[in-house]
């Protein structure tokens, strides 16, 4: 596994994460429609800090990846419930994927949503982003809903409730 540094976003990653953020979604140019759209939006991933916890995963003095913790209260989709935290866009450079960085930041927003005292930690995902889905699968995620398809492609709800969260980090840790 690829020990990478979890901690706050600062304002001096802004580039770096749009990159990783763009690069990371680049794979799945050819299934959504109104790419240049969609892409806007992704390569301003780092916008997400002033509404959520925005966490990086840095190493050797550059940012392998990214993930927004939204805490229980804030704005957010009418899919998700307020009292719950949230998962938003867990993205990992290319090249630095299969190294155990997506973990270690999903182990940051369990954490996270833990501190918060959130009764559930909740995220939306395709059955495209399979690397994924695979991870949240194995850590007890639940789909409980069918999301309409966001650009053409198909999502889902998943939810993981507050008592399964040590387990959930207990997994991770032991990768």
């Amino acid at each position: 596994m690829d020990r990478c540094t979890i901690r706050p976003y600062a304002p001096a990653d802004r580039d770096a994460v749009n990159a990783v953020a763009l690069a990371a979604f680049s794979q799945y140019s050819g299934d959504y429609q109104d790419l240049p759209g969609f892409a806007e939006g992704i390569a301003r991933m780092a916008d997400l800090a002033e509404v959520g916890e925005l966490l990086v995963a840095s190493s050797g003095g550059g940012i392998a990846g990214a993930v927004v913790h939204m805490p229980p209260g804030l704005p957010r989709k009418p899919m998700f419930p307020e009292a719950w935290s949230l998962v938003r866009m867990l993205v990992v450079a290319p090249e630095r994927r299969g190294a155990g960085i997506g973990r270690q930041l999903m182990a940051g927003c369990l954490r996270a949503a833990e501190r918060a005292g959130a009764p559930v930690l909740g995220l939306h995902t395709s059955p495209i982003m399979a690397p994924a889905l695979r991870m949240y699968l194995a850590l007890g995620f639940e789909r409980d809903a069918d999301l309409p398809p966001e650009r053409g492609v198909p999502y889902g709800r998943y939810v993981l409730p507050a008592s399964a969260f040590r387990e959930a980090l207990a997994r991770l840790e032991a990768c």
